[in-house]
């Protein structure tokens, strides 16, 4: 079947040639016998000696040049699989040029994106640690002050740039998540309290209520460091989307595919066709632009570790009816 294609994309490369051909060799002995009375028995003889010279050169090319066909016919996201082994003519010489230096520019821009992205790296933690210092300190100046007026407030806007300041570090810590991933055994129950306790003021503020209703045996083996981060996203999100005096349920089901870890919320939902989308990076629904809190890298940074994980994520949602996500292990 490869032998086929190459066959075809060699013969529309030299159509044009043997139409040409047939064309001048027809005007030519038409000239002839109309000039000089050539027999038409030996005007066939020196068409067919024509053609058969002419067949002989086209084979030797497709020999010549063949192995060149095969590999435009190809697809491959690695360069170095297109090199041709043992070229057999100048063409497939100067082919197999053009690739080694692709290669080589392919490479020089791998490496200075790597340097790029390390500096880029190191400025975004530098600048991450730096601004944390400063809310640390004044979240612990303003539990000198919890009777003040504007003790919650400032406390509720030091929460979001911590919050905003994790998001940023987390983003980062994504390339790397292949070095940081350790599989271990993991209590949903412990790692869901930490996560519950974590967001203890949110809740309080927001007037939302958690219900965790798992067993404290449940266990599935992941990163705990990794499926925490996942977790504060989706209680982050359910309390974010939530109205007073609601509950946020975290529970898990057990069945022949597994364990699904779900957190349930009773809030204002997702459009339907917003669905589809709030894995995106950068996407905000008409909800989250209502919301200033809404940065649109949350939920995609969920999904991506949890891919790396090896589970699976999925978002159910009607419009003021709430919203359910389910990790899948």
């Amino acid at each position: 079947m490869k032998n086929k294609h190459i066959l075809k994309l060699f013969i529309f490369d030299y159509a044009s040639l043997f139409i040409i051909m047939f064309v001048v060799q027809s005007l030519f002995f038409s000239i002839l016998l109309f000039l000089k009375g050539i027999w038409i028995k030996e005007a066939l003889y020196f068409s067919f000696l024509t053609a058969f010279v002419l067949f002989l050169y086209v084979m030797f090319r497709l020999y010549r040049s063949g192995q060149l066909y095969g590999k435009l016919l190809q697809k491959h996201s690695n360069l170095n699989d297109y090199m041709i082994h043992d070229p057999r003519s100048y063409m497939e010489k100067q082919f197999n040029a053009l690739i080694d230096h692709l290669i080589e520019e392919q490479a020089h821009q791998s490496v200075k994106y790597k340097e790029d992205k390390q500096l880029q790296k190191v400025l975004v933690y530098r600048f991450v640690h730096q601004m944390k210092t400063p809310v640390s300190v004044l979240k612990l100046m303003l539990e000198n002050h919890e009777n003040d007026m504007l003790a919650q407030p400032i406390n509720q806007n030091l929460d979001k740039i911590q919050y905003n300041l994790n998001q940023m570090l987390s983003m980062y810590q994504l390339d790397d998540f292949k070095n940081d991933f350790v599989s271990e055994k993991v209590y949903l129950q412990d790692i869901c309290k930490t996560c519950i306790n974590n967001l203890k003021d949110y809740f309080i503020t927001a007037q939302v209520y958690p219900r965790l209703e798992i067993s404290d045996d449940t266990y599935v083996y992941s990163d705990s460091k990794w499926l925490k981060l996942v977790l504060h996203q989706l209680l982050t999100n359910a309390i974010k989307y939530s109205y007073k005096g609601q509950s946020v349920i975290i529970q898990v089901h057990r069945d022949a595919n597994g364990v699904t870890l779900s957190v349930i919320d009773e809030g204002m939902g997702i459009h339907e066709a917003e669905l589809k989308r709030i894995f995106d990076i950068f996407y905000v629904g008409s909800n989250g632009r209502n919301n200033a809190d809404s940065s649109g890298i949350g939920l995609y940074i969920a999904r991506t570790v949890i891919d790396n994980l090896g589970h699976t994520i999925t978002i159910e949602s009607q419009l003021n009816q709430g919203t359910q996500a389910h990790v899948h292990f």
